[in-house]
């Protein structure tokens, strides 16, 4: 009898130690879980209030360059408006609305810069943006005029060849006649970086934060690797779409082809950014865009030869094919040569 006490004793002590064992193993389960658990909440709360953060930088940033423009031109004295002409009224306004953005985005975002998409990319992917965009131009303004042909074949039946030059108005008219390099800096290089920070950097960033912030709250969307991805085409999209509408500001088949070009010019730019994570590339290609855009105004690729597509000179399509080809060439020998790495 007490050899078999003594036995009864040591089994309920064996299953006593057994089960100690697996509920040790239990709670220690249950306590990473629980910190998993806390992790992915603090993420989701963080990641919401970095997208609320940069819905209200971007709203303030493309309000501001909205009525900017509207609000000086009642506030300053007529001395100072007769004093500037378009081109510098435009650049202050363009200087003032970039300025206030920063400041707004600095107060709200410890590292600014990231926030923005402020990441240095490649000397590759500056020189390939740049190299592409010719193409670019050619392929938007083919589609903008595609896209604007019935009415443009209309407003010439009806007003007649000079319709879209006035309808261009004081804009046109300073694209063309103004002083090259004022031109070339307001137009050209202060319109791109104004109008990337505050597209590509600001409403990209509150756009693509918002949507993953929304695939946060449900565990099968947040896990998959294509989220970052829907969401940053989903900011593509939009921000091609507000771009464009943005440039809705001239009457007639001439007001169809800007926007729909600029549309196109946005898509591109946005994919830049996509690709590169960061806003100097998209900044390069809608810079060589306007500079494109510029010599056309000029008269710089005029030639004696028959247009081979729509109204795009022979010499830039010379160029932009070139250039694309280079683009190409570049991008498949450097993908080569890490994948022999």
């Amino acid at each position: 009898m007490p050899i078999r006490r003594h036995r009864d004793w040591v089994f309920r002590c064996a299953g006593s130690a057994k089960r100690w064992r697996v509920s040790a193993r239990n709670v220690k389960r249950f306590r990473i879980a629980t910190i998993r658990r806390s992790s992915a909440i603090k993420r989701r709360v963080r990641g919401g209030a970095n997208a609320f953060k940069m819905v209200a930088v971007a709203a303030l940033w493309l309000l501001i360059g909205r009525v900017l423009p509207d609000l000086l031109w009642r506030a300053l004295p007529d001395v100072i408006l007769d004093s500037l002409s378009l081109p510098a009224y435009s650049m202050v306004c363009q200087v003032v609305t970039t300025l206030v953005g920063l400041g707004a985005a600095r107060l709200a975002f410890t590292h600014m810069g990231e926030a923005l998409g402020a990441k240095m990319p490649s000397g590759w992917d500056l020189a390939l943006a740049a190299m592409l965009a010719p193409a670019v131009f050619v392929a938007a303004s083919f589609l903008a005029i595609k896209i604007a042909e019935p009415s443009l074949v209309a407003e010439l039946a009806r007003e007649g060849a000079g319709a879209s030059r006035r309808n261009a108005g004081a804009f046109g008219r300073a694209v063309t006649e103004a002083p090259l390099l004022v031109t070339l800096v307001w137009a050209a290089v202060l319109a791109a970086v104004a109008e990337e920070l505050a597209f590509r950097g600001a409403l990209f960033g509150a756009i693509q934060q918002s949507a993953l912030a929304l695939f946060a709250r449900n565990e099968a969307l947040s896990e998959r690797s294509g989220a970052k991805i829907v969401a940053g085409c989903l900011a593509v999209v939009l921000t091609a779409a507000a771009f464009g509408a943005m440039h809705a500001d001239m009457k007639g088949s001439v007001g169809i082809v800007r926007v729909a070009s600029a549309t196109c010019l946005g898509l591109a730019c946005g994919s830049v950014r996509l690709v590169t994570s960061g806003i100097f590339a998209s900044t390069m290609l809608h810079c060589g865009y306007n500079c494109v855009s510029l010599g056309i105004g000029r008269g710089l690729f005029r030639g004696d030869s028959e247009p081979l597509i729509s109204v795009v000179p022979n010499r830039l399509l010379t160029l932009a094919a070139l250039g694309a080809f280079l683009a190409i060439a570049i991008s498949v020998a450097r993908r080569a040569s890490r994948s022999e790495v």
